[in-house]
């Protein structure tokens, strides 16, 4: 069983959430979902995850203020910003997000998400 979860998706779309879940799960990685902000901070209070997928627009904080608390707290989780808004690179730079956009091949997301996942492994293995 793994210590670590590999990744929070975070929507307020619910049939979002669950398609991303399937998809995500059925890769092999390990992923819950969260509705907003605060949900998923409570999640990142109770353990580790490797990486962060927040959509832009949500009910609360966005998904770049969420992605600034994570980059402040829980610096080695890697963070990705799924969006449809665009000129969103800038904010997206300052988390030091990967910027995906929900218009991309399902594929496409999904192995950028890996990668993510596989970079956060590596951070996490070494010393702090």
């Amino acid at each position: 069983m793994k210590a670590r979860l590999d990744v929070l998706f975070v929507d307020d779309d619910e049939t979002v959430r669950r398609v991303w879940l399937r998809f995500l799960g059925d890769s092999g990685l390990g992923v819950e979902a969260e509705s907003n902000a605060f949900a998923a901070i409570r999640r990142l209070e109770r353990g580790a995850v490797l990486v962060v997928v927040a959509a832009q627009t949500m009910q609360g904080p966005s998904g770049t203020a969420l992605l600034a608390t994570v980059l402040r707290r829980w610096p080695k989780a890697g963070r990705v910003l799924f969006t449809g808004v665009l000129g969103i690179e800038r904010e997206a730079l300052a988390v030091q997000a990967l910027v995906l956009s929900k218009g991309d091949r399902p594929g496409d997301i999904r192995r950028a998400i890996i990668a993510e996942v596989q970079d956060a492994e590596r951070r996490h293995a070494v010393a702090p």
